[in-house]
């Protein structure tokens, strides 16, 4: 059974928007700065102040962001940054453990988050498209044991409910 998901922004459904999701302060994007130019070297690529700019914009967003929104967003800003250069610059922010993927979408969008060690689950909004995070320890158990009486050894999981709004029918 495939899920048809729409993530075009409509009218907000009148939850609080990812209240829970703080943007990240001056020292974290010095951190950051810091693991993405250790990063390139190791990798033996150049720090630029061009592919900073890129990885700044990004960054800001707080995430739950899709590609072509984060290629339209720099693009604003930086008219001479082209779309397959914020496209490398993902790839790298993702393998250099600071972006991530979060899901995907049923047209096969790929929305990208600010890199967590703390484990979350997502609960997308199909009436808004807003992206809300939570996390449940009795469900995360609950998986284990799944698992296990399956004969599986968990490695990872992504956990996505896709589900309609109830603040929208208590409205109407």
């Amino acid at each position: 059974m495939s899920t048809q998901l729409n993530l075009k922004k409509t009218p907000f459904c009148g939850r609080a928007r990812n209240a829970q999701k703080k943007l990240p302060g001056p020292k974290q994007f010095e951190l950051w700065r810091d693991q993405l130019r250790n990063y390139l070297i190791s990798k033996g690529l150049k720090y630029t102040e061009q592919r900073w700019k890129i990885a700044e914009l990004i960054l800001s967003t707080g995430g739950h962001v899709d590609a072509q929104a984060l290629v339209e967003q720099v693009k604003k800003k930086h008219a001479g940054i082209g779309a397959a250069t914020v496209y490398r610059n993902i790839k790298v922010l993702c393998d250099a453990s600071i972006l991530k993927e979060s899901l995907t979408d049923s047209t096969g969008r790929v929305f990208y988050e600010l890199y967590d060690e703390g484990h979350h689950d997502h609960i997308v909004c199909l009436d808004c498209g807003e992206i809300f995070e939570f996390h449940d320890e009795k469900i995360e158990a609950l998986q284990s044991v799944v698992a296990k009486k399956m004969h599986f050894e968990e490695v990872r999981h992504r956990h996505v409910l896709y589900a309609r709004c109830t603040y929208l029918k208590e409205r109407e």
